[in-house]
């Protein structure tokens, strides 16, 4: 017998027949039910590795929330906005992940985004006050007053004390001009925000302007706490209780909305103005003072004033008014004889004659309009408003500066030294006289009265340009036009750094 290979094994106890193939590899016929049994342990094994895989979506999400956050806290919208809807295109079955992209598109300004994020997250898990409120500043942000409000009304359904959807129903409501709807959505403000003194003087205004005997007791209450807004609410408290003492119901319309217009509520003022020509159709002042408000308004107030004038061709208020509304235009020398007509009806009035000033300087008639401001100035010389406009036509024409611009500057600057625009005229007055040292502080001193005043930045750059300090000049004239990209001194920055040398 030939000896077995070193380490081999031989066969031992219970050991298979080297004749028999082993088991592994034994044929065995096929069944139904092993297939079957053969496919659900495949299904299983793989859901269970997919159950088991490691989900790199989880910690890139995360990732997102954080810088969105980060973006936010440093004022970049837009950049949280787009990591947040990057995230909810990556988990489009995450409700509160589209809830918080429609928010932050909000915040970026990106409204039409915002909408598709927020119906994304509402048809996910339904629709809440906070997400109707979300969507309706979405659509706020369209332009679409009506599909807002509609979305904060079914938000108050739901929660008919919530302070902030009042709030943005008030608002909406008086935008659009439905009055009593305003009224009850402020008084309802008034009673959850209890200490709140801007509402109630919002809502004493609203009631003043459609029912002024009723807003008798909402004006004394304001006043009462908050002596800051005493004179405004006294002024329309005096116009009510003297109109109502006349038992004339167009007249106490016609005060109030008299005052109103001296508080700068233009809408108000027209519908109290309103309300006073619908009650008597021959009160001349009233239609005139309704063209005024829809003028201010960006309205036009044309058939107003035609109305008034009529009316009353004599009314120095309605010539003089009218005078402005084509002023306003653009249109100086169909105001001229309009403004003389009120003039020569009224001739001690010193705006009248200013604005006459204002006309002739449009028309390029410095003489004649030199003659009006100075008139205007005669007539009230202790006005700081019309030493003002007086010096602002000497030194934005460049007129007269020596001899009588500067001056003019000076006296403005006396008469109201916490006047911006008057520091900001003599400045350029002592640019234009030849005084640069004195003219830098006089500027820097308008700028620091109003950081914003455009004109300013404008003539701080010339006087920089004066004096060859190129880059000083360009960050003012970028100011310039920053502030007023569209208007005068925004034009004139713009082409005043096309000429500066580099």
């Amino acid at each position: 017998m030939a000896a077995s290979s070193p380490g081999a094994a031989g066969p031992g106890p219970g050991a298979a027949d080297p004749s028999t193939p082993p088991r592994a590899h034994r044929r065995r016929p096929a069944s139904a039910a092993s297939g079957v049994s053969a496919l659900v342990g495949r299904g299983l094994v793989v859901l269970a590795l997919l159950w088991l895989a490691p989900q790199p979506v989880l910690r890139p999400i995360a990732e997102a929330i954080r810088a969105a956050q980060a973006a936010t806290a440093a004022e970049d919208y837009p950049a949280a906005a787009d990591v947040l809807s990057e995230a909810a295109a990556r988990l489009p079955y995450d409700a509160t992940l589209n809830h918080r992209a429609g928010l932050s598109e909000i915040s970026a300004g990106r409204f039409a985004e915002a909408i598709r994020h927020l119906e994304a997250a509402a048809a996910l898990d339904g629709w809440t006050p906070a997400r109707r409120v979300a969507l309706g500043d979405a659509y706020n942000g369209l332009n679409d007053a009506e599909a807002a409000r509609a979305q904060w009304e079914l938000a108050l359904a739901e929660t008919p004390s919530d302070d902030a959807v009042l709030a943005r129903l008030a608002n909406s409501y008086e935008a659009a001009g439905r009055y009593p709807e305003a009224i009850a959505a402020l008084t309802e403000l008034a009673r959850v925000r209890g200490n709140d003194t801007s509402v109630y003087y919002r809502l004493a205004l609203l009631t003043a302007a459609t029912a002024p005997a009723e807003a008798l007791s909402r004006l004394a209450l304001v006043a009462d706490f908050a002596p800051e807004l005493a004179p405004a609410t006294s002024a329309l408290m005096e116009a009510i209780e003297t109109g109502l003492a006349t038992g004339d119901e167009a007249y106490t319309f016609g005060r109030v909305g008299y005052t109103l217009i001296q508080l700068t509520e233009w809408p108000l003022a027209e519908v109290a103005l309103t309300q006073a020509t619908n009650r008597d159709g021959a009160y001349a002042d009233a239609f005139a003072y309704l063209g005024l408000a829809q003028d201010m308004q960006g309205k036009d107030g044309l058939s107003a004033y035609e109305r008034a004038l009529a009316l009353a061709p004599d009314s120095p208020l309605a010539q003089f008014l009218m005078g402005l509304h084509w002023r306003r235009q653009g249109d100086s020398n169909t105001a001229l004889p309009y403004l003389k007509t009120a003039q020569a009806l009224d001739p001690q009035n010193p705006a009248v004659a200013a604005e006459i000033g204002g006309a002739y300087a449009a028309l390029g008639d410095l003489t004649s309009a030199e003659i009006w401001f100075a008139e205007a100035v005669r007539k009230d010389e202790q006005n700081p408003a019309f030493w003002l406009l007086l010096a602002r036509f000497y030194v934005d024409h460049e007129y007269h500066m020596e001899t009588l611009g500067l001056p003019a500057a000076r006296m403005a600057v006396g008469l109201n030294p916490t006047s911006a625009l008057a520091a900001d005229a003599l400045g350029y007055a002592l640019v234009l006289t030849g005084d640069l040292v004195n003219a830098e502080k006089m500027l820097l001193r308008a700028l620091e009265l109003d950081n914003a005043l455009p004109s300013g930045y404008y003539h701080l750059g010339l006087l920089y340009d004066q004096q060859g300090r190129m880059v000083d000049a360009a960050i003012v004239f970028d100011h310039a036009l920053a502030l007023d990209p569209d208007g005068l001194y925004g034009g004139l920055a713009l082409k005043a750094l096309a000429s500066l040398t580099p």
